[in-house]
C-alpha cells in the first residue's frame, strides 16, 4: 500500500485545557502503554473530579534514544484539581505544522514524517512539543481520523508565545 498524501499546513494554535497523566515511555511502546495512563483519567471522571470532553491527547514532550516523556491526556470542559497522577495541563499553542492522518493509528509515523519532511522544505525547524489529537474511535480502521501537530520555532517575523 502506497503512503497516504499528507497536506501540511502552518497553524496558529491556542492552548486546550485537558487532564493528563505523565509518563516516562519506552520508545516504540507508545501503543501497548498509554491505555493504563489514560485509564487513570476516565477513573477520575468517573469519581466526578474532572469533566472530560472525551477527545484524547498525546503530547510528545522530549525525547531521547531510548525513551519518550508523553502526557497522555483527555481534553476538559471546566477546570479542576489535579487528582492523583491526573493533573490539569494544556496543549502547546504557538505556530505549529499540521497535517490530518486518516487510517490505522500504526502508520501515524507517516503523518509524523510528512511534518518532518514539510520542515526540512519550508526551511522551519520544530521547537520540542508536538501531539496528536484523535478523533472518536471508529471501528472500521478507515475512518479513524488523527490530527498531528508540531510546535514551530518563530521565524524573524513572528512573535513568540
Amino acid at each position: 500500500m502506497s503512503p497516504a498524501p499528507y497536506e501540511v499546513r502552518e497553524v496558529i494554535v491556542a492552548p486546550r485545557p485537558v487532564a493528563g497523566v505523565r509518563a516516562q515511555v519506552p520508545r516504540g511502546r507508545v501503543a501497548e502503554e498509554f491505555v493504563r495512563y489514560l485509564d487513570q483519567v476516565y477513573a477520575a471522571a468517573r469519581a466526578g473530579a474532572v469533566h472530560l470532553d472525551g477527545q484524547n491527547i498525546f503530547i510528545y514532550r522530549s525525547a531521547t534514544a531510548d525513551q519518550l516523556t508523553v502526557d497522555f491526556c483527555v481534553g476538559v470542559r471546566a477546570p479542576f484539581v489535579a487528582v492523583g497522577a491526573v493533573v490539569p495541563l494544556e496543549t502547546p499553542h504557538g505556530v505549529a505544522a499540521m497535517t490530518t492522518h486518516r487510517g490505522e493509528y500504526g502508520r501515524l509515523g507517516e503523518a509524523n514524517a510528512a511534518i518532518l519532511a514539510w520542515c526540512r522544505a519550508n526551511d522551519r525547524r520544530p521547537a520540542g512539543p508536538s501531539w496528536e489529537v484523535y478523533g472518536h474511535w471508529q471501528a472500521d480502521p478507515a475512518q479513524l481520523r488523527t490530527e498531528v501537530y508540531y510546535l514551530l520555532k518563530a521565524t524573524g517575523g513572528e512573535a513568540t508565545p
